[in-house]
């Protein structure tokens, strides 16, 4: 199984270690499909670098109200390119990803996906609340829905997180989705809790996501000080993230949206 992800220049600095990571656990390095990467940054990653056009927008903000998240619409571009050049099944992984261990899920199914759990999930929120499209497992091509996925993201106002949400949902009862398998149109498609495969919370799972505030430099190189240091990393960032709002934010209980 290849590990796949994308990055540009802003998430160089995580880019190091995730490649370190999946060395670590794969002996080689990840594919990295590059959507605006300088050469410092990718000076000494032992790395395979693909070059795409990521598509206008791509890196702009969609969402309703207040809540805005990265579009990230160029994903599908990717994962579609990967599969005209390789046969073998990959993960797709954001660049603020790290592995803590090897991951070879088992079981018959052309795609997974990663559902939030607890407090996380909310069935009505598709921008936030439903799966985190950070972590993408992909057997096989899925063509209907990678098509349908493009065609999705190509339109105004959407992620790309938000486009595989409403698409899935013509055949997945979230709620009741963890650890099944639904069938989408004839794609086989698994569901796997996130504390397990994508996990925010930086605790046990096997891959680690430094999502929204966790991959802002300081922070992110502060929390793997930690985890290396065996300390309790989330709830290191708890407190960072703390003193990073304002009084008035903290008074009305309300902190930073966190992007998908």
């Amino acid at each position: 199984m290849n590990v796949v992800t994308s990055a540009n220049h802003d998430f160089a600095h995580c880019l190091r270690g995730l490649v370190a990571s999946v060395h670590a656990h794969y002996g080689r390095g990840p594919i990295v499909y590059d959507v605006g990467l300088t050469e410092p940054d990718r000076a000494g990653l032992d790395a395979e670098f693909v070059a795409i056009d990521p598509g206008a927008g791509a890196f702009d903000y969609a969402g309703e109200g207040d809540s805005r998240f990265i579009c990230t619409t160029h994903k599908p571009a990717c994962i579609a390119d990967y599969w005209r050049r390789h046969d073998e099944p990959m993960l797709f992984v954001d660049a603020d990803c790290l592995f803590r261990r090897r991951v070879e899920p088992e079981g018959e199914f052309d795609l997974g996906v990663t559902v939030r759990s607890g407090k996380g999930f909310d069935a009505d929120d598709p921008w936030n609340g439903v799966i985190n499209a950070g972590v993408l497992i992909f057997k096989n091509p899925a063509r209907p829905l990678l098509d349908a996925w493009a065609a999705g993201c190509r339109q105004q106002n959407v992620t790309d997180q938000k486009v595989l949400v409403d698409l899935l949902g013509e055949a997945i009862d979230w709620p009741n989705s963890y650890d099944r398998t639904f069938n989408w149109r004839g794609v086989t498609v698994k569901v796997f809790a996130a504390d397990a495969l994508n996990d925010y919370h930086l605790r046990d799972g096997a891959i680690w996501h430094f999502k929204g505030l966790r991959h802002e430099p300081e922070i992110y190189r502060a929390l793997l000080a930690a985890a290396e240091e065996g300390r309790d990393v989330y709830r290191l960032f708890r407190r960072m993230r703390r003193r990073r709002r304002s009084w008035w934010q903290r008074l009305l209980g309300r902190g930073y949206d966190e992007q998908a």
